[in-house]
């Protein structure tokens, strides 16, 4: 079973707690809704009506989306799916997930409101891919709060907590401080800067600035890096980025980082 392949008729974010079957016989036409609904669903996989949102027909495809209610469910199709793929009625279909599980949608708050779009866009273009442009989050009365949000695709990292590489959820750019927070996101200590654990649980000794368990970062000693990019090269005053086009800046391209003020 192919838990990647994706198609042209999905999002580009995917659909979420979505599973597709396609049907793969070339020589059987394919089975109808009913029968589709009866024997795979209901019958092979025991999935309960009310546990699902919505099952779309896809003729285009010789597929059925189907979208659950449950991220749980979700996981659960799936792996029964690969269990039975090769035998009884689930032979015909190929099973593949809709979901892009990398997909999050990101609150910055920048505690300076002049910081610019692009420069945040760019901070976070070190981290995740595709990110998107600013949405001004707005109270009740139609005033911005200082938040906003960011669509992104989350980077893969076999070493980290949950396979994926995540931004650090307290950053600074230049001498404007920001925090950062989305679904999913693992636990993060305020003083290792490390995701994981929170401060409550950390025994670590370790400077946030060089990484080292030597030294606690008021005694370190280590040449600063860029709060943008990351270089050691230059601080984040004299970052490359701040002098980059909008869309150069923010097109999430690897290592890129943005800059205004301070470090």
């Amino acid at each position: 079973m192919n838990t990647n392949k994706q198609t042209w008729s999905v999002p580009g974010i995917g659909i979420a707690n979505t599973v597709r079957f396609s049907w793969t016989e070339k020589e059987m036409e394919p089975w109808g809704r009913e029968t589709f609904g009866r024997t795979i669903l209901m019958g092979c996989l025991r999935i309960e009506v009310k546990e699902v949102l919505c099952l779309q027909g896809n003729p285009n495809e010789k597929a059925f989306d189907v979208t659950f209610h449950k991220e749980e469910k979700h996981d659960e199709v799936l792996k029964m799916a690969k269990e039975a793929e090769k035998t009884g009625p689930l032979c015909h279909y190929a099973v593949t997930s809709l979901a892009k599980n990398n997909f999050r949608v990101v609150t910055v708050t920048m505690y300076n409101p002049h910081v610019k779009d692009e420069e945040v866009r760019a901070f976070l273009g070190r981290y995740m891919d595709n990110v998107s442009s600013a949405r001004y989050l707005r109270d009740s009365l139609g005033f911005w709060n200082g938040r906003r949000g960011f669509q992104a695709l989350l980077r893969e990292s076999p070493k980290s907590v949950d396979g994926y590489l995540h931004p650090p959820a307290m950053f600074s750019l230049g001498a404007d401080r920001g925090t950062l927070y989305y679904a999913r996101q693992p636990p993060f200590c305020r003083r290792c800067m490390a995701y994981g654990h929170i401060l409550a649980s950390c025994s670590a000794k370790k400077c946030r600035f060089c990484g080292s368990e030597e030294h606690e970062a008021k005694e370190c000693d280590e040449p600063k890096a860029c709060h943008g990019c990351g270089s050691k090269v230059h601080l984040w005053r004299d970052c490359p980025a701040r002098h980059r086009s909008y869309a150069s800046a923010a097109g999430g391209v690897r290592g890129m980082g943005g800059g205004k003020r301070g470090r």
